[in-house]
Order: structure tokens, then sequence, then C-alpha cells
């Protein structure tokens, strides 16, 4: 598969080249940012500045270790967003922008995932 967002070269070089642990982590991954990532749809839909902040901040580093730079800055830009007080509408249309590249994101993962397994047996 080619991927557009993650980058499995990084993310086997960030788990050593250990198979095992990038199986862990990926499935960590998968099971956990779409939980962060609903805390950050939270803190969208109450106009929460300071919890939007945080709520990218916190999804913000993963980003590296998948490969997925053009994301981490797009999280690091929400961010700023959320503690430079920028309209809300401005930060709407960033995370509908983000969002989409997520969902991408997730859906290669999921693939790497099961390719990773098939390339072991």
């Amino acid at each position: 598969m080619s991927y557009k967002i993650i980058n499995p070269d990084i993310i086997k070089k960030s788990m050593m080249g250990n198979p095992k642990l990038v199986k862990q982590f990926v499935e960590m991954y998968l099971d956990q940012s779409p939980i962060d990532f609903q805390a950050l749809t939270d803190s969208l839909a109450n106009a929460n500045k300071a919890a939007i902040r945080d709520s990218a901040h916190h999804i913000k580093p993963t980003m590296e270790y998948i490969g997925a730079t053009p994301l981490r800055i797009a999280f690091q830009e929400l961010e700023d967003m959320g503690r430079d007080e920028v309209e809300i509408e401005t930060i709407h249309t960033k995370f509908k922008e983000i969002k989409t590249h997520f969902e991408l994101m997730l859906e290669e993962l999921r693939s790497f995932i099961l390719e990773s397994e098939l390339n072991t047996k």
C-alpha cells in the first residue's frame, strides 16, 4: 500500500525495528487516538479554546512516531490557535482539515498493521 500520511519506516525506527513493539504501539494508538480525538472534538463543540489547545498538544507528539509530520504541524497550528484565542470559526476550519487527514491516518495504520502481520507469517 502507498501511504499518504504515515511513514512505516519511521514507525519501525521509532520502535527500534522490533516487530512486536511496532504491533503493540500501533494497536495501542488505534485504541487510544480516537478517544483523544473525541476529546478535541468535544472541546471544539464547547468552543473551549484552552481545552482545544490542550487536546491538540496531547495528540501532537505521536504524529512524529508514525511519520505524520504534516499532521503534527497541523496539530501544532491548532494548539497555537487555541492559545492565541483565534476566532472559533477559524479553528473549526483547521479542525475540518485535520479531521480528514486524521481519519486517513487511522485507516493507514490499520492497513499497516495488517500488512505487518501478513509479512511475519
